[in-house]
């Protein structure tokens, strides 16, 4: 029955995903970087975009299937990977199937498995290592481990080539390690494990030692924001809660044990003192960056499998309620993604933002013509802009042009698209979306507006228009300014 709960999940996130979610900008950037691959990128780490180049060799498929698969895929192992791990941690059937039901029914988790971005595979990777240190925790003092800890570290290596805040793992674990079994330290399998963990992050090793570490840069930028709030340090868990699990509210009015009447082995025992006191750590982590500026959601995403298998385990609730709850919070989900089905405006749309850039890219291409450059004023306009483009090419060619580079300025952070460096060579021609550029205009013979493009709600109503214009035998004279924020 749980894998069948699992399938089941897997058949309606993916029939929302290919009917209502809209391209993320985030998706539109690392498949369009597949124009220049290279070991690592300025933001990000290379696995997503190496995964899109295995997906794009499947040219039968249409593109968003092309795009989006490994996320399906990833979301859908992950849940076998959360099972796993509420095995090691003693988890008997009941327990299991609501965890299981958690999962697929957590709003925050089910849109991570709809679009292909970094985290999708975070949660994997992050699971995975899980899995593997509790596997350790279960062997005997005399058995070897090495291969377990070599699985931690591949997981975490692979991990990082996702999003680097999979370290978060690791550091979460070591004063548990300390505190409890020291003994782990002298043997060898941690060491091996951060060994293979060095050797897997070769390719972002060796990109961020040729570019600075501008990767590197961009992560530590993360640390401190000039917009700092007390409340920064406390308001993320309520949203956290809401978007991961809303029925737990409804789960503490329903009952909540608060003592486990089951009775586990040691090293289930150990499995649970672990999770517990990596759950412990991370809260303390993300508390006190929130002391330097604000907390996103999905930065908490290591805290949400340890969430939902307290609440599986403590939920008093049947699994037929647990699944009913479930099914009405995703059906609140699908409202949410599409209001403008039940009748509801642009005011109650959470997604606007990402909405209608296909259609503003085409009335685009259709105002221009052909052109081989396309300039933006923004990094998400411009991953949207390549990845919308018309084009007779299948797979990855798709990509190889139009090129771009957002207009540089000294005011905003480098992105990937700045490596490729395309506005610092002369040219014939070039189209630019946004709004009017004077910087670009001082560098082109002609600068010359050729219409009007809207970003149109699926309603009708307009939330943004654009300006298209055609720039004439451009020069880069005088140079641009320096982009030194990362």
């Amino acid at each position: 029955m749980r894998i069948w709960i699992l399938c089941l999940g897997l058949i309606g996130l993916v029939a929302l995903s290919l009917a209502a979610v809209p391209v993320h900008f985030d998706e539109a950037q690392y498949t369009t970087w597949l124009a220049h691959q290279d070991l690592s990128y300025q933001t990000k780490g290379p696995l997503v975009t190496v995964v899109q180049s295995v997906t794009h060799g499947f040219e039968f498929l249409p593109q968003l299937v092309q795009v989006r698969l490994p996320a399906w895929i990833a979301w859908f192992f992950s849940g076998i990977l959360l099972l796993w791990l509420g095995r090691l941690a003693g988890f008997d059937q009941d327990a299991s199937r609501r965890l299981l039901i958690l999962y697929v029914t957590s709003p925050m988790l089910f849109v991570l498995g709809m679009v292909h971005t970094t985290d999708i595979w975070l949660l994997f990777f992050l699971l995975l290592a899980l899995c593997a240190f509790a596997s350790i925790l279960h062997c005997r003092p005399n058995q070897q481990t090495e291969l377990w800890w070599l699985l931690m570290g591949a997981a975490l290596g692979f991990g990082a080539l996702a999003k680097l805040s999979i370290a978060l793992v690791p550091l979460s674990l070591v004063v548990w390690v300390i505190l409890r079994t020291p003994r782990l330290i002298v043997t060898p399998g941690p060491y091996l494990g951060a060994l293979l963990c060095g050797f897997v992050m070769t390719p972002w090793i060796l990109w961020n030692a040729n570019h600075d570490f501008a990767h590197l840069t961009h992560e530590f930028g993360h640390l401190n924001s000039a917009n700092n709030r007390w409340f920064y340090t406390v308001d993320w868990i309520p949203l956290l809660l809401l978007a991961t699990l809303p029925v737990i509210f409804l789960s503490v009015f329903g009952g909540l044990r608060t003592r486990l009447d089951d009775l586990a082995n040691e090293g289930e025992e150990a499995v649970r003192d672990m999770l517990r006191f990596s759950f412990g750590v991370l809260i303390l982590v993300f508390v006190l960056k929130g002391i330097f500026g604000q907390v996103l959601l999905n930065w908490t995403l290591p805290i949400v499998p340890v969430l939902l298998m307290i609440f599986a385990m403590r939920m008093r609730w049947s699994s037929a309620s647990t699944l009913i709850a479930g099914g009405v919070q995703i059906a609140i989900l699908v409202v949410l993604i599409h209001p403008y089905a039940v009748g509801l405006s642009i005011k109650q749309d959470p997604f606007q933002k990402i909405r209608g850039w296909d259609r503003v890219v085409q009335d685009a291409a259709r105002l221009s013509g052909p052109t081989d450059i396309v300039t933006t004023d923004h990094y998400s306009m411009q991953a949207w802009a390549l990845y919308f483009w018309p084009s007779d090419r299948d797979g990855i060619d798709r990509y190889a042009t139009p090129e771009g580079q957002v207009i540089p300025t000294a005011t905003r952070r480098r992105n990937q698209y700045d490596n490729w460096d395309v506005l610092s060579r002369p040219m014939q021609s070039l189209v630019h979306i946004g709004q009017y550029s004077e910087d670009l205009a001082e560098r082109c013979a002609s600068f010359n507006e050729l219409g009007p493009v809207s970003q149109v709600m699926p309603d009708g109503t307009i939330r943004s228009t654009l300006t298209v214009y055609r720039c004439q035998n451009f020069n880069p004279e005088p140079a641009w300014p320096v982009i030194s924020r990362h």
